[in-house]
């Protein structure tokens, strides 16, 4: 019998490698950037490209030597090019990368705001929605997740899936009659059937949300 290759899933597992092969120590230094950075890069270029240097930094909250490094790195593999007047933009490969992750994962957004006080587990929040994903994220574990998230900083984390409604899972119970949170999440955001949000909550904006991409990448990026 003929073993198939499944395609998608050699993309996926390499757009992962490719991550962390970008923040990854060389020469026995460590950048002071991490692969949540990576993706946040391409992620800013991909909706308002061109950015320059000394922008990009403060939106990734790293300093400008490492950024200088990072677009170097992300040159490297012709993910991004430099107009030295106009910014960094994304190169062709950089665009394919982002839209085959953005196939999952539709929204990565500050949740701050529609987080009401039932289930603020800490003062800020960052959410992804993974389109049509209950069974990724089941097959992945939701615990997994959950110690993925804490793991890379998260205070506490939350997994919502939709069905006829939002719920935590394994408990249907624990549902959006309980919980106005979850029909805002659902209302808002405008999740249908079969949708999961993934949300990180920390002390600090960008704790949860470099939390949050991190563990993207693990989890979206390593399923198959």
């Amino acid at each position: 019998m003929i073993k198939t290759i499944d395609y998608t899933c050699v993309i996926m597992s390499n757009l992962k490698n490719l991550f962390y092969e970008i923040a990854a120590s060389r020469k026995g230094v460590k950048p002071l950037f991490e692969p949540a950075h990576v993706l946040k890069t391409l992620l800013l270029l991909y909706e308002k490209e061109p950015i320059g240097r000394n922008v990009l930094s403060r939106m990734l909250g790293i300093g400008v030597a490492s950024t200088r490094t990072l677009i170097k790195r992300l040159k490297e593999y012709d993910l991004v090019n430099v107009d030295y007047v106009g910014g960094c933009i994304l190169t062709e490969r950089g665009k394919r990368v982002i839209e085959r992750i953005m196939s999952v994962v539709r929204r990565i957004e500050n949740s701050t705001a529609i987080i009401e006080e039932d289930l603020r587990l800490a003062p800020y929040s960052w959410l992804a929605v993974l389109d049509n994903s209950i069974e990724l994220v089941k097959k992945f574990g939701i615990v997994n997740i959950r110690d993925k998230l804490i793991g890379y900083g998260a205070k506490a984390a939350l997994i919502v899936f939709v069905e006829e409604f939002a719920y935590i899972p394994p408990d249907k119970e624990l549902n959006e009659k309980k919980y106005s949170t979850l029909r805002n999440i659902r209302s808002s955001l405008l999740l249908k059937f079969g949708d999961v949000a993934i949300i990180s909550f920390a002390n600090g904006l960008n704790v949860a949300e470099k939390a949050l991409l991190n563990t993207l990448i693990d989890v979206v990026l390593d399923t198959c």
